[in-house]
């Protein structure tokens, strides 16, 4: 049974990103989408495959390689459309899979969990927000939320099971970003309007804008 949960959560996982990814692909649109949070699945992605690898959890790992795969497309779209121009912003997602590699075989699961999470309720929380102030946000797939969030439920839930701890801190503090993003998405799909300015997002944030990117 728990083998069974294992690969159904490794076949959501692998899923989650297919309706973004075929949206963008069929539009060639990335309007409200963040660049954000697929900078950070590059490390994060790299992060998962390593550390289910050195588990001897299969079912960790591969659903991060297709998700690589899906997270390349999705900036090449955000470049193409103008959201940034320098390759070097794709740097940080390298040095975030090198410091989790490191974590991961130096001190062990729970570091590794405790530091994949951080990066991970960022970039959520980054395209929460560019949700909240897109005027236009049919870039932001609906069915990739949906399984965001239920990826989150059934990892957190088989990490219990199993006692695997990276996982259960991981699965824990992601799940309430997930649906704060799929409730936005949902608001913004029965009409309503960006609920915040442009300028209050930039002095809550701090960041630039191109990383909260909104066509």
């Amino acid at each position: 049974m728990i083998e069974f949960i294992a690969l159904v959560g490794a076949v959501v996982s692998a899923s989650i990103s297919v309706p973004q990814f075929l949206l963008v692909l069929r539009t060639k649109s990335t309007k409200g989408l963040s660049m954000t949070p697929w900078v950070i699945s590059i490390g994060t992605g790299i992060g998962w495959i390593c550390h289910g690898l050195r588990v001897g959890e299969i079912n960790l790992a591969w659903p991060s390689m297709w998700g690589l795969v899906v997270s390349a497309t999705l900036l090449y779209y955000l470049r193409r459309n103008g959201h940034y121009h320098s390759l070097t912003k794709l740097l940080p997602g390298f040095a975030l899979a090198a410091l989790l590699v490191a974590l991961d075989n130096g001190l062990g699961s729970v570091a590794f969990g405790l530091a994949v999470i951080w990066p991970s309720v960022y970039g959520m929380m980054r395209q929460g927000i560019a949700l909240m102030r897109s005027p236009d946000v049919t870039g932001v797939s609906v069915g990739a939320w949906v399984l965001q969030v239920l990826n989150q439920a059934m990892w957190l839930y088989w990490a219990i099971c199993v006692h695997e701890m990276g996982t259960i801190i991981s699965g824990a503090v992601c799940l309430g970003p997930a649906i704060f993003v799929l409730t936005w998405r949902l608001i913004r799909a029965n009409g309503a309007g960006p609920a915040i300015a442009r300028q209050q997002v930039a002095e809550l944030t701090e960041q630039p804008e191109d990383m909260a990117l909104a066509s």
